[in-house]
């Protein structure tokens, strides 16, 4: 019974880490095993995800591990993605199209581009994997550093960040959000 407790309690973790995962320092902290008894569960995680009813996988990398969707189901998750129209609220077009332009950046100061508080968005464009942290700024509270993903990339037909059009004199980033919107192509199939 503890056994499938811990498969269950490393599931979860693997969850909600999302596609940051997780090391097995963190798993057996969190949960208080050895690090054999986590290496043992997450392999048997692994199997029975390998199993065909399952759309999920668990992926190991190194110590990194991470829960993501099996290749097979990279169509239909695609028309979700596409089919999904508020996928990038203006709001979140505005705080992707900041980011995109002057990361690493911290919440704060995308809030102070914009106006108004960008948790929500930046919590949901980490939650799309467009966005992700990439460390923490050297200053009292530690504000996590955002920048994009290599999906940000994909979705927005870029090959590097410096494929962004350039910003004119004086403009912000979120003055630039059209670009995201209108002529670039979101979401091709990859």
């Amino acid at each position: 019974m503890e056994l499938m407790n811990l498969m269950a309690e490393i599931e979860a973790l693997l969850y909600v880490s999302g596609d940051a995962g997780m090391t097995i320092k963190q798993l057996m902290k969190l949960t208080s095993k050895s690090e054999s008894e986590v290496q043992r569960e997450v392999d048997a995680l692994k199997k029975r995800y390998a199993s065909t009813q399952f759309g999920l996988c668990i992926l190991q990398n190194g110590d990194i591990i991470h829960m993501s969707t099996k290749r097979e189901y990279a169509d239909v998750v695609q028309k979700f993605v596409k089919a999904d129209d508020d996928l990038l609220t203006q709001s979140a077009l505005e705080t992707l199209t900041i980011i995109a332009y002057k990361q690493p950046v911290t919440r704060i100061e995308v809030d102070n581009v914009r106006g108004v508080n960008s948790s929500i968005s930046i919590r949901n464009l980490l939650t799309q994997n467009l966005i992700k942290v990439n460390g923490e700024k050297n200053e009292p509270g530690k504000p996590k550093l955002y920048g994009t993903t290599d999906l940000f990339l994909s979705a927005f037909n870029l090959e590097k960040i410096d494929d962004l059009p350039e910003l004119d004199e004086g403009k912000d980033p979120k003055d630039y959000v059209q670009i995201f919107d209108d002529e670039m192509k979101p979401l091709e199939d990859q």
